[in-house]
């Protein structure tokens, strides 16, 4: 762990007076407004455009505060520009703590990172053996805000673009990961993954879908993904002249690894997870 913070002045972004008044008009609001009130917690606010940043005091992160908060507005954009999103006009409430037992005092579940949408507020995890996730809890925030609640049954549609906007699995990408757990493992049938999608291991699930909507995204464009998250998809449903069920064969054809993943590697990821 690094003994001190990182030296980049954050306090020196430039703030427009119209951010200023909109985070001003809204306080955070529900598991924010409940951790920022947890006596347990001793928290280190920082602030810069778009955000408002909560570390926990004594913690790996905030240690390293500077550079978590350079990641932010990079983040940001990136999600926004995935899904052609408008701004959110008003700050998210982030908050950084070292564990999941902190985790889970704050959301009530032993995640790895937690988004509320409603009231913009993201929870990450981060120490020195696990990564902050950072653009899938603020695609999950960004996504709703742009394109409303997702239809019910469309989990494997919200992590999946989640995921996709993050990229990435344990410093290879999102498919490198994917082609090597089918291989052991074979394909979450496209049935299952619209229906039962929390029932299945959580990274294949995750990892399945990710590259599905990030081909989605790129072959049949954001509207197309919107509507099947305002509306729910069925293997039959036909965007374009196609069945979505035509479309993952398509996909699955085309899907091909940049690099190879040894299987220590994938034992280690199937272990511990992307992080």
């Amino acid at each position: 762990m690094q003994a001190g913070v990182d030296t980049l002045l954050v306090t020196s972004f430039v703030f427009s007076s119209a951010f200023v008044r909109a985070a001003e008009a809204q306080e955070p609001a529900g598991l924010a407004a409940s951790a920022l009130a947890d006596s347990s917690f001793s928290w280190i606010p920082r602030r810069i455009n778009g955000f408002r940043v909560y570390f926990a005091a004594g913690s790996y992160p905030a240690a390293h505060q500077d550079s978590l908060l350079k990641r932010l507005p990079r983040a940001l954009s990136h999600v926004r520009a995935l899904i052609n999103a408008p701004a959110l006009g008003a700050p998210l409430d982030v908050f950084f703590v070292e564990s999941r037992a902190q985790m889970t005092t704050l959301i009530g579940a032993r995640a790895t990172g937690f988004a509320e949408p409603s009231t913009r507020s993201v929870f990450l995890m981060t120490n020195p053996e696990w990564r902050a996730f950072e653009r899938h809890e603020i695609m999950h925030v960004v996504a709703q805000h742009a394109w409303g609640p997702p239809a019910p049954g469309t989990d494997w549609l919200s992590e999946g673009l989640a995921q996709a906007a993050d990229g990435r699995c344990a410093g290879y990408s999102n498919a490198d990961i994917l082609l090597s757990l089918t291989t052991r493992h074979g394909w979450i049938p496209l049935d299952t993954m619209l229906t039962k999608f929390r029932a299945q291991p959580d990274l294949r699930a995750y990892l399945q879908a990710a590259t599905f909507v990030d081909f989605l995204l790129r072959r049949h464009g954001r509207r197309a993904v919107r509507e099947m998250w305002r509306n729910g998809a069925r293997p039959d449903s036909v965007i374009g002249a196609h069945t979505l069920r035509v479309i993952e064969r398509a996909w699955k054809g085309q899907l091909r690894a940049r690099r190879r993943v040894t299987a220590k590697t994938l034992a280690a990821v199937e272990s511990k997870g992307c992080g």
